[in-house]
């Protein structure tokens, strides 16, 4: 048996169950970048800049 896979159309949604403080803030992050009204920076985007220790 042989099958085809259509080719990927549309949008793409993420369930995020729950939906409290830490989701809304991502969304809220997410969105914003996208509008361009901040940046990209933040504890992931920084992880190879911050220096820990002595």
């Amino acid at each position: 048996m042989e099958y085809q896979v259509k080719e990927a159309s549309g949008k793409l949604g993420i369930l995020m169950p729950g939906l409290g403080a830490v989701a809304t803030t991502l969304i809220a992050g997410v969105e914003s970048i996208k509008k361009g009204f901040s940046q990209p920076v933040g504890s992931l985007t920084q992880m190879g800049r911050i220096r820990l220790g002595k």
